[in-house]
Order: C-alpha cells, then structure tokens, then sequence
C-alpha cells in the first residue's frame, strides 16, 4: 500500500532522519546544606566528584537543547489526546504540531501549547511541519489510529499510539511490519507494562514461586459508554465545532449524529472494539507479559444478544493459548460488564473495577488494572516471596511510560510496549472482538492468519477500503 500523494518521505534514499544525541554536557557547582553522610550518599549514587555535578546542556533552561530536542506532533488533543500530548512534553518532547477535529480541543491544546501551530486534518500538518516533525502522538478514536499512524511510520516518525493499536488484526500486522522496517521507536499506549510489578510477578512466576499456571480470569465493570444499541440514533445537523468528514475518515461515510462523538464511538463496530478494545490492553497485560501468551488457537464466548452495529452490554470470553516450551497451555477467561458485587474470586481483594487471577499449581496471585496491586492466595505467601529477595532479572522503567518512550528515542532504542510486543498483544484483543461480534466460537491459525473454515470471519480481519486520501 502507498503513503498518499500528498506526503513526502523525508529523503530520497529512504532513510529515516534521527535526532542526533550529542553528549554536550556542562558543570554546574552543587551547594549543599544537607548532612556530611547523607552528602556522601548523594556524591555516590550521582557520580559526583569534588562538589561538581555532571549535566546535559539545556538542562537548567527547563528544556534539551537543539541538537537533543524531540519534537512532536500530536494527532488528537482532547480527552486522552490530552493527556498524552501533557505526558510527552513533560517528558521532555517539544510539542510543535496540534491536530483535532473539534475546535473546542484545538483551542484549549493551544492555550497549553501556545507556540504550536494548530490544523484540523493531520495530513495537512504532516505536509507542512515535514521534516520538522520528530514523532507523533495518535490519541484518536480507534478506526483512525492505522491512517495516521501508518502514514506517519511511512514518513519515518516515531509514533505514540493509543490502544488498541488498530481496527483490524490485519491493520496491526501491517503497521508492526512497516514500523521495523523503518527502524522507528513505537509505543503503545497500555501504561501498565511500565510498573514494576508485571516485572516483580514475571521474576516470581520464572522462579518457580506460583508452580504451573494453567487459568487467568480477568474482568472489567467496562462498558461505562452505551453497548447493546440495535440502531443508530437519529441524523442531525453536523455541529460547528466538528470536521465530521474528517472524524469518520478511513469509516464508510454516514450522516451525523448524537451518541458517537466524543467518547461513546467506542461501542460501535465501525468506531471502536468495546470494553474488550478499550481495557484488556491494562487488564490482560500482566498475563501476556508474564506468561507470554502469544497467539490463541481457539475462542469460545457467550454473549446476552447480538446487534448489526454495537458490542454487547456484557461478554464472556475464553481464549485457549497452546503451550509452549516455556510453560503448558493457558485458559484466559475475559469478563465485561462486571459490576463490582458480582466480580469473580470476590474482585481478588484489589478494590478495584477491573483486576485478573491467575490461578497456580503452588500459588494463586491477582494483579490489579495495570499490574498494581499484587496479592497472593494464601495471603501469608506474599511476605515470603519478598523475603525470598529474588535475583531481579528485568530492568525496571524510570519515570513511566512516556518517559520511557521519549528517552528511548534519543537512545535509539525499543521501548516497552513497542510493536514487536503490543502488536501480537493487540491481535488478541482484536480476534476476540471479531468472536464478540459473531457470538460464536472461532478457531484461528496464528501462521496463515485466518480463521479455520469460517469465511465470515476472516471477513472482518481485514478493514474495507478507506474513502481516498485515508488509508485502512
């Protein structure tokens, strides 16, 4: 597939041009007033000598200076948009571009980013900024995330993209594809595999502490949008504040109306992937990082009803992953619309509205949204395993997720949840989507990527051709 006409790549030979990382470094002299012994701590842990402490240039001016600046365009600036367009310029990334089809989002990102220049349609930006652009945040409603994203990696840009990664198993593949092709720095937008306790619980699982892990169940009170709808609601006229043509982009074309944007697309098919799109990328991350799941072979769900556009209210899922050389196979069984009287194992005693239980051969553990907090069955095993003071095998990740993608840029290296791991992962979820859907059980072959005898389904691997000018 080619990038749109409109776009450029940056250079002629292909090649993705990098922010250089000069170690342009000053001194800056350290006065302290705080006890000789905990001085000497400090000079120890921050490799001081003689008073001076070392620092990259541009550190004091709040900023990194030119040759190590990362700057960033930003697709989606409300809602979530806005949060990650606030996470990456804290992390230290120069936020240069802002695109949303709502003015009301527009305005306000600019109010935060007044040096950045605003656009309505990221196509634009991409064509005007060009070469000024160093990555891209994509935060927009899931139908869109392949179009933006894939143009950007086409560009070389290094990309943030919310989860789940795309619309279709196909769409994942392709861009995980294209992003190691190009050598750019991916990142997904599932916090979670950023905490330290997926890596305290992997280190535990691998040292023989839980035994042999055969089931997961892992739940969600999500929906908190509308499911279940037969129908869409009545047209209306399209609102001033909104580029309608442009949020349906890669969509089939359909006339406006209440209840899509924002926030509620996601219980519909052409929009969204459901509870199951929107939560299984925190809630199932501490069993595909620990247990590496890989690919299931089979799907089994049981749904209250079926509708031609919406996800249901609530659904139970079972994905069946083989085993492995590593560990024997693994029931996962997913659980929407759980409210939290009715969450099972009683919520694992995580006080919270998501959560998963692996069940183990010596000891069961339960891990909360995104990892945190960790509990074990019996409950007196979790001081022991801490006592145990296991060999830490897995380097923990400073300052969080976008950190972690910002400094692995100027590194040069993969960061946490990039796509050679969040694109497999998205496919899980994007295969129990399709099950959602047709409310029945599928068999998927992971090798040939297609469903076995099941030409319905593997109708919905792929997404239908885009409008021109998107991509799908």
């Amino acid at each position: 597939m080619q990038i749109p006409s409109l776009f450029s790549l940056p250079s002629a030979d292909g090649t993705i041009p990098r922010h250089p990382c000069h170690r342009d470094f000053f001194l800056v002299f350290i006065f302290m007033s705080t006890s000789v012994s905990s001085r000497r701590d400090f000079l120890k842990n921050a490799s001081l000598a003689s008073g001076l402490l070392l620092l990259p240039s541009g550190f004091l001016k709040g900023q990194n200076a030119p040759s190590n600046r990362i700057q960033v365009a930003s697709v989606g600036v409300g809602g979530q948009g806005g949060t990650d367009t606030n996470g990456v310029s804290k992390a230290g990334a120069t936020i240069i571009g802002l695109c949303d089809v709502d003015s009301r989002n527009l305005a306000g990102a600019k109010k935060r980013f007044p040096k950045a220049s605003a656009f309505t349609d990221y196509r634009e930006m991409f064509d005007k900024l060009g070469k000024e652009i160093d990555a891209v945040t994509v935060s927009i409603p899931d139908h869109m995330h392949f179009s933006v994203a894939y143009t950007a990696v086409g560009l070389g840009k290094h990309v943030y993209v919310q989860k789940p990664l795309t619309h279709t198993v196909d769409q994942t593949r392709r861009l995980a594809a294209l992003a190691a092709e190009k050598g750019i720095v991916s990142q997904m937008g599932n916090q979670g595999n950023s905490t330290p306790h997926i890596r305290i619980l992997k280190e535990w699982y691998e040292a023989g502490l839980f035994g042999e892990v055969s089931k997961v169940t892992a739940w969600t009170n999500r929906p908190v949008w509308p499911q279940g709808m037969a129908a869409y609601n009545p047209e209306k006229p399209v609102p001033k504040h909104l580029a309608w043509d442009l949020w349906l982009g890669a969509a089939k074309p359909i006339a406006y109306r209440d209840g899509l944007h924002s926030f509620k697309w996601r219980g519909y098919y052409a929009f969204g992937c459901g509870a199951l799109g929107d939560m299984a990328a925190h809630v199932l991350n501490p069993a595909n990082y620990i247990l590496e799941l890989g690919l299931p072979s089979k799907i089994e769900v049981e749904v209250p009803s079926k509708s031609e556009v919406a996800f249901p209210l609530s659904s139970r899922i079972v994905f069946h992953f083989p085993g492995t050389t590593k560990r024997g196979p693994i029931e996962l069984t997913w659980l929407d619309g759980v409210p939290k009287n009715k969450q099972p194992f009683n919520g694992a005693r995580l006080n919270d509205a998501s959560g998963s239980y692996f069940t183990g051969s010596e000891c069961s553990f339960a891990a909360g949204e995104n990892g945190n907090p960790i509990n074990t069955f019996p409950e007196e095993k979790f001081k022991a395993f801490q006592e145990k003071n296991v060999p830490q095998k897995y380097e923990r990740v400073k300052r969080g997720h976008y950190q972690n993608w910002v400094d692995s840029i100027r590194k040069g290296e993969k960061a946490v949840s990039d796509f050679s791991y969040s694109g497999p992962f998205s496919e899980i979820m994007l295969l129990g989507v399709i099950a959602q859907r047709l409310g029945r059980t599928l068999e998927w072959d992971a090798k040939a990527g297609q469903f076995k005898n099941d030409a319905e389904a593997n109708a919905l691997v792929k997404a239908q051709p885009a409008p021109q000018g998107f991509l799908s």
